[in-house]
């Protein structure tokens, strides 16, 4: 079994790097990558613990870019992820992220929700703060029934403390991520929110700038769609790629390994790495 994008601890997952390796052995995942959000600081744990249990590990980082409606995330795959160039831009992204929930922090507490950085820290444990540490700790002082309650309530586009940060432009993010000589791939296409004819000329131009492939096979793809995402990956003569998007308990029901309940990600999207 194979999965091409999970996250741990050090953004915002719930497992540490060696936990994520040995959930992966247990459930016979064998090549693995581990890409959390702007940063590369879990890698070399996770990289050191997969080498002692005999998995296949692959560093990556996930980048968020920008983008109007839904998401635009591209995942880059490799040792290239490592560079030294990348981390300064990381690095830019990291006290975007930092200023932003600083602001949503402020905003949490206007509206007699108090909330503050060093609660977040505790709860992120890691590098990362991120939406889902503020969504968890939400529910905690009940603020929110669960942590979709807190993104729809409050943290989504448009919600009550929704800020954004600073993010990279699509094609800015493919070549920053090209030029280290990682593997380059659109994350969960159908976050988009775009029809599949707009969504064929966005990765037609991304394609120019670099992109390698597709992830076609993921938790947010609908059955339907699989098919489609594939035809277009073929005509731009891009690679397919897959993952469950595993964050532990932040985001029930995605499973190492699979991309639906049920269904393994299929084996061939490892050519993806070649």
């Amino acid at each position: 079994m194979i999965d091409l994008h999970i996250h741990s601890n050090i953004s915002d997952g719930t497992c540490s790097p060696e936990e994520l390796i040995e959930l992966a052995a247990q459930a016979g995942v064998g090549t693995i990558a581990l890409c959390d959000h702007d940063t590369t600081s879990g890698l070399k744990r996770f990289l050191s613990h997969a080498a002692v249990r005999g998995l296949e590990a692959i560093p990556g980082i996930e980048i968020s870019a920008e983008w109007k409606n839904g998401h635009c995330h591209l995942l880059g795959l490799g040792e290239g992820v490592f560079s030294k160039d990348l981390d300064s831009v990381l690095q830019k992204i990291r006290v975007g992220r930092r200023e932003r929930n600083v602001a949503i922090c402020e905003k949490l507490q206007r509206l007699g929700m108090p909330v503050t950085m060093e609660e977040l820290q505790s709860v992120a444990g890691g590098e990362i703060i991120a939406r889902p540490h503020i969504a968890r700790i939400l529910v905690k002082k009940g603020f929110a029934r669960d942590i979709q309650d807190a993104f729809e309530r409050y943290l989504v586009k448009g919600g009550a403390v929704y800020v954004d940060r600073f993010r990279v432009q699509p094609e800015e993010a493919v070549a920053m991520l090209k030029n280290t000589g990682a593997r380059v791939f659109l994350a969960h296409p159908s976050q988009l929110h775009i029809e599949n004819s707009r969504l064929q000329d966005f990765v037609k131009e991304l394609a120019e700038t670099g992109l390698d492939g597709i992830e076609v096979y993921t938790p947010y793809t609908p059955d339907e769609m699989i098919t489609a995402y594939s035809e277009i990956a073929r005509r731009c003569h891009l690679r397919i790629s897959g993952g469950s998007d595993f964050h532990g308990i932040n985001k029930l029901g995605h499973n190492l390994g699979y991309y639906r309940l049920g269904k393994p990600i299929p084996d061939f999207v490892h050519d993806a790495l070649t």
